[in-house]
């Protein structure tokens, strides 16, 4: 009730705002996506390692559900938006998961501006939300990349499509900041024609994220996208280094790294077809830790320090995903991913290991993934006269 009571105040003050502004528009917004989900190797409707689209085996569940209300005027724009659904509860912290953005900005001058609040992530090839990737489910490197941030946002366009960002924020992934050092952040990008585009982000900071201790992290992204005529094709990667500053260790010898290669084709208006290759490599853990299932007659769970052999990972994934899109308005997908851990310590889960207690179900070996799922959008603007 607290939440429809925000929407409803959201909705109302925007409105006031654009009958006594200079004013362009108001939107209100709407995403749902629901699914059913599959993983070999998994014998409970549990929660899986490394996923947040269609993380439950054998499972009919919601990936997201959220409505969003947005305010851009020539000197004042806004935004709000609440969801529910798996991806807040498993990625989002606690105390703000229903809130996936709410920030508001002011016009400096022409084209440049100043926004404060909650965000999306500026880092990363994919978005979290399956409706704005050529497939659902996510790769590794978004999985573990960031999903929201707060803080200050200046922003800048260019007659020429150029984009611009600034960003001081409290943390990666945080809403309030663990320590007493802020992170600093960037985006370039660029649409050269209505064919290709090109982004480069980055964050650098002193974070508790992983395995890091008030740890240096830099982190680093670049992507391409380009659509030639049925193909959309999409490859990026991060590069993240770190520093443990406090045990002396310095740089760390290992930087994570990730990469992906997506190839999207549409065999007519209606239906399409999409592969991707995808390697994420995280050695020393500075995002990411393994979970190790323990062999006891009590399920548990091992969390290895970054000085034990088994702490990072290296893993390979494949995707295939079939999409029918009737309308501008939503899609019916069906999606296979297999995921190959070489390092892995288990190839089976051990006797008496009950992920139901435990609340997890790691990931062995290897593990596939078939999800179909359905997602409905809309999205309704007011235009409002000076």
């Amino acid at each position: 009730m607290r939440i429809m009571i925000f929407l409803i105040l959201c909705i109302w003050t925007t409105s006031a705002s654009a009958q006594n502004h200079d004013s362009n528009d108001i939107s209100i917004r709407g995403y749902a996506d629901a699914y059913y989900s599959w993983y070999s190797n998994a014998n409970q409707v549990a929660l899986q390692q490394h996923d947040a689209i269609g993380a439950f085996h054998n499972n009919f569940g919601l990936n997201i559900a959220q409505v969003s209300t947005a305010y851009n005027g020539d000197r004042i724009r806004g935004v709000a938006t609440v969801h529910f659904g798996d991806i807040p509860l498993i990625t989002w912290q606690p105390k703000y998961r229903n809130i996936q953005e709410a920030n508001a900005g002011i016009r400096i001058f022409k084209r440049f501006w100043l926004d404060v609040g909650f965000f999306k992530t500026h880092v990363g090839t994919e978005s979290f939300l399956p409706k704005d990737n050529l497939t659902s489910i996510i790769t590794l490197a978004t999985f573990y990349g960031p999903f929201y941030q707060s803080g200050a946002r200046l922003s800048y366009d260019t007659d020429s499509d150029w984009h611009f960002e600034l960003h001081a924020i409290n943390g990666y992934n945080l809403h309030i900041d663990d320590n007493e050092f802020k992170t600093f952040g960037a985006l370039v990008s660029k649409k050269w024609n209505d064919r290709f585009f090109t982004s480069y982000s980055n964050m650098l900071g002193q974070e508790n994220v992983g395995q890091l201790q008030d740890g240096y992290l830099v982190y680093q992204n670049a992507f391409i996208h380009a659509s030639l005529k049925k193909w959309d094709i999409q490859i990026g990667g991060d590069i993240a280094l770190a520093n443990e500053w406090r045990t002396n260790d310095g740089w760390l010898s290992k930087p994570l790294y990730n990469g992906l290669v997506t190839a999207k084709y549409h065999l007519d208006e209606r239906f399409s077809i999409a592969m991707r290759g995808e390697i994420f490599s995280d050695a020393l853990a500075i995002n990411s830790r393994r979970i190790i299932p323990i062999h006891a007659e009590s399920s548990s769970l091992s969390y290895p320090s970054r000085y034990n052999a088994n702490a990072g990972m290296t893993i390979y994934g494949g995707t295939i995903s079939l999409e029918y899109k009737p309308n501008d308005h939503g899609f019916f997908r069906i999606e296979s991913r297999t995921l190959f851990d070489p390092d892995a310590l288990y190839t089976e889960h051990p006797d008496g290991f009950n992920a139901e207690v435990v609340g997890l179900n790691p990931m062995l070996t290897s593990r596939t993934q078939v999800m179909a799922t359905i997602a409905f959008y809309f999205e309704k603007t007011f235009k409002f006269a000076r």
